[in-house]
């Protein structure tokens, strides 16, 4: 009994503590422009070894965005913020796809920065992980591939790990290993000539 009320001592004091989530709220608003190097780790709840991949990704707060994925294969997805393209190297293939058909306030809130922490999150907790504090998110609005959100921040509230759970169990992970903060973007950054042999297929014929 000692030890049960000691625990629910514990989560109501990590459910009351959520200053950390104001804080980042109000830091990433100055964002408006990023550029990180990642490595992402994803682990199934019925497959032991995680799958890994590694890149760069490009946002703008105006939902511009592009995702080099250099590891294990070479795939870049690009958004002028009305279309995405999604181009396999390896395979020569494109798939184009609408913006709408693609868009999670989730994602947009965590990596893209377009919109504010507060309109898509609820806090549900707060932890200290050695010298980092973990922010536990959830979203307000359900979200078919997002349960919980974990957000790794710095003494600066830089994030360096994103850790995303499904309904289903799957976890991924986000390092955040280089973080460029309001730079400028090349005019082409958002843009994606594809090669004249690349086979391109449109999303909505895919459905």
């Amino acid at each position: 009994m000692r030890f049960l009320l000691l625990l629910l001592l514990m989560v109501a004091s990590a459910l009351a503590d959520t200053s950390t989530f104001k804080k980042l709220e109000e830091k990433l608003k100055d964002v408006k422009s990023v550029k990180v190097f990642f490595v992402q780790k994803t682990r199934y709840s019925w497959y032991p070894k995680p799958e890994l991949s590694k890149g760069v990704f490009y946002a703008t707060k105006d939902g511009r965005f592009r995702i080099e994925y250099t590891y294990p294969d070479r795939i870049v997805m690009v958004s002028n913020g009305k279309e995405i393209i999604i181009y396999n190297e390896e395979d020569k293939e494109a798939i184009i796809d609408s913006t709408e058909n693609n868009t999670s306030p989730v994602i947009e809130s965590l990596f893209f920065f377009s919109r504010p922490l507060g309109e898509v999150f609820d806090p549900v907790g707060e932890l200290e992980k050695g010298n980092l504090k973990v922010v536990i998110l959830r979203p307000k609005r359900k979200d078919e591939n997002i349960k919980e959100v974990y957000v790794e921040v710095d003494e600066d509230l830089d994030p360096r790990r994103i850790r995303v759970v499904d309904s289903e169990g799957t976890e991924t992970t986000i390092e955040f290993i280089d973080v460029v903060k309001n730079y400028t973007p090349s005019s082409h950054l958002f843009r994606l000539d594809l090669p004249p042999d690349t086979k391109v297929r449109r999303a909505e014929n895919l459905r």
